[in-house]
């Protein structure tokens, strides 16, 4: 071999070497970055599940709100009913009173 092609060749071996230096280098960096995904989507999912479980909450919560009564309502319930009755009362009084009369 000549000198110029013995240049040659160690030129080529240091590129050759940088290029694999590269290519690990590249690996782990990709071996790292597909892990932190995985972390990522794991903690995504987690995420979603503890959304769908809060929402849940919240409709039960909305719910609970809807049904839950409180003592003012109550007693503007029962007062609103008695009144009813009392009318439903008279109007049955007066059929009774009416058919009497016939």
């Amino acid at each position: 071999m000549t000198e110029v092609d013995e240049i040659v060749v160690k030129n080529f071996e240091s590129k050759l070497r940088r290029l694999m230096d590269a290519y690990t280098q590249l690996s782990e960096e990709n071996s790292a970055l597909r892990e932190q995904v995985d972390q990522q989507s794991a903690e995504l999912d987690e995420a979603h599940k503890q959304y769908a479980l809060l929402e849940k909450s919240y409709a039960d919560l909305k719910l609970a709100k809807i049904i839950s009564v409180d003592d003012t309502e109550i007693g503007n319930t029962q007062r609103r009913l008695s009144k009813l009755v009392r009318e439903v009362d008279r109007c049955i009084a007066l059929l009774n009173a009416s058919k009497q009369t016939i």
